[in-house]
């Protein structure tokens, strides 16, 4: 099985999302924000790499675990994948595609427009870091959704 995780740029709730779902993270506690900084991808895609999908390891299980930024096109992008998937006869139920779009915050995005869109990594990662801690519960929700599914 494939799971893919995608968010706005693919750099911060999907990259938590798979770091938790991995194990990379301890989902008993919330991570420094060295332990964050560690994370493959973590706040660091760039603008030019939105729509690519970056793998991020094998889970417990074998499964295959990806992130993937889509900007405001995470529906329609579900749609083209799972429509590709068809046509390419992929079981549906080999691939799940979480968003982790919901789970963001005001924190979040403005620290996402200025660490990735504006090249401010610095000032970006002040308003990260809060805004991961509150997103943190929601990213792992999400992560424990994808989980119980069965394959």
């Amino acid at each position: 099985m494939k799971i893919i995780y995608h968010c706005y740029g693919g750099t911060h709730s999907s990259v938590l999302a798979a770091a938790l779902h991995l194990d990379i993270l301890d989902g008993e506690k919330f991570p420094s924000f060295r332990e964050l900084l560690s994370c493959p991808y973590f706040d660091k895609v760039k603008s030019k790499d939105v729509g690519k999908i970056f793998f991020m390891g094998k889970d417990e299980k074998g499964h295959e675990v990806f992130v993937m930024g889509c900007r405001n096109a995470g529906p329609l992008v579900e749609t083209v994948l799972k429509d590709f998937g068809s046509i390419m006869n992929i079981d549906p139920g080999e691939v799940i595609l979480a968003s982790t779009m919901p789970c963001l915050n005001i924190l979040m995005k403005l620290g996402g427009l200025l660490s990735r869109s504006l090249n401010l990594v610095t000032a970006g990662r002040i308003f990260l870091f809060p805004g991961c801690m509150l997103a943190y519960g929601k990213i792992k929700k999400v992560v424990e959704q994808v989980k119980s599914k069965p394959g």
